[in-house]
């Protein structure tokens, strides 16, 4: 069953949930939601189905249509530096992070925590170092040379949507006028532990970028899901952002990490700029492609030093550290099938270790305990 709760949720993720059950046999425990009748479910499959994004098209118009009125200007953030030039051929670190929080005494998964105070210091580290946050379309404008990009570029990622992104991580930014991104799970909006609306139009406001992280909390490895999950968590997911936000949704960050030709057509079909794998590596489309971008995990503890040299050797594309205890991913996947460890949203027993995908533990001393 779904962890999905409607106290205080907004009605369209229930909605969401609802349907989405009914459709795949999943039930909703005690709210037996799939008891509707057909004639029901395909009342509130039918709003829906208008605002899905055809190739082409937006999220409430046909193909070929502008989509002037989802989309709004990025924000001027820091000026860029005057020695920047357009710089197709860019690599760009881009790191993955989670919770911004320091983890309760039982709470599962705690190397996907980062304390307030040291996310502070990586975020200095790094400016010291002399990089400069980038969200991932103005990464994609200077990879197209259509814009120029700063000498030394990093994108900062935040999976999933915990609410301690907002309260500890946007402040740091915001002092420093960097922008992150969020790579938004939808049925996490609304609820607690994760960002209510208003909170999203905050950051966003501010400079930050929305990315899609499909809908469904636990993820679904797209991998081994139908044609019809595929399309909910690709292309509904995007349709609903948009059009809840009015800005543009331009990445797609792959649940669990995992992707295959078939779930890349389908984000490329959906409208994506590009996708974030978790691959380990920086970013560098001439040799990944737009749709398997690498980032960098940053774990529990590592200390800022730790940070940047990580960072520093992803972006010469130095080979890292052999693998220790994985094997390297096989091409087009991101790693072996398997659920990928998340803090959870609601208190829920451990979901079992750390996932393989993109791990180099030999270069991650600090992994989680």
């Amino acid at each position: 069953m779904w962890p999905f709760r409607s106290a205080g949720a907004p009605g369209r993720w229930m909605r969401i949930a609802t349907v989405f059950a009914c459709a795949c046999g999943v039930g909703l425990g005690a709210t037996a939601a799939c008891a509707l009748s057909p004639g029901s479910a395909a009342a509130l499959l039918a709003p829906r189905a208008r605002r899905v994004s055809a190739p082409g098209g937006t999220a409430s118009s046909p193909p070929g249509a502008s989509s002037s009125a989802l989309t709004t200007p990025e924000p001027a953030l820091s000026p860029t530096p005057t020695h920047a030039v357009p710089r197709p051929g860019l690599l760009v670190p881009v790191l993955m992070y989670h919770v911004i929080a320091r983890p309760a005494a039982n709470a599962p998964l705690k190397g996907l925590y980062v304390a307030p105070s040291l996310f502070a210091a990586q975020m200095r580290a790094l400016r010291a170092a002399g990089y400069q946050a980038v969200t991932l379309g103005q990464a994609y404008a200077s990879w197209r040379g259509t814009a120029p990009a700063p000498a030394r570029p990093v994108v900062l990622t935040f999976d999933d949507g915990y609410v301690s992104v907002y309260e500890n991580a946007r402040p740091v930014l915001q002092s420093m006028h960097w922008p992150g991104v969020l790579c938004q799970q939808v049925q996490r909006i609304g609820f607690p532990g994760g960002f209510t609306p208003a909170q999203i139009r905050v950051m966003l406001a501010s400079g930050w970028e929305l990315a899609d992280h499909a809908v469904t909390q636990p993820e679904v490895d797209l991998t081994t899901a139908s044609a019809s999950v595929i399309h909910f968590e690709v292309f509904s997911s995007r349709a609903d952002l948009r059009t809840e936000f009015h800005t543009r949704v331009r990445f797609f960050c792959y649940p669990v990490g995992h992707y295959d030709p078939a779930v890349v057509a389908a984000v490329r079909a959906a409208g994506f700029s590009g996708a974030i794998s978790t691959v380990f590596g920086a970013a560098d489309p001439a040799v990944e492609g737009m749709y398997r971008l690498e980032r960098i995990r940053v774990w529990a503890g590592e200390s800022p030093q730790q940070l940047v040299a990580i960072v520093g050797q992803a972006a010469r594309r130095a080979p890292p550290p052999p693998p220790s205890s994985f094997p390297e991913p096989p091409p087009e996947s991101s790693g072996p099938a398997g659920p990928a460890g998340k803090p959870p949203l609601h208190p829920e027993p451990a979901a079992g270790p750390f996932p393989a995908a993109g791990v180099h533990p030999a270069s991650r001393s600090a992994a989680a305990t």
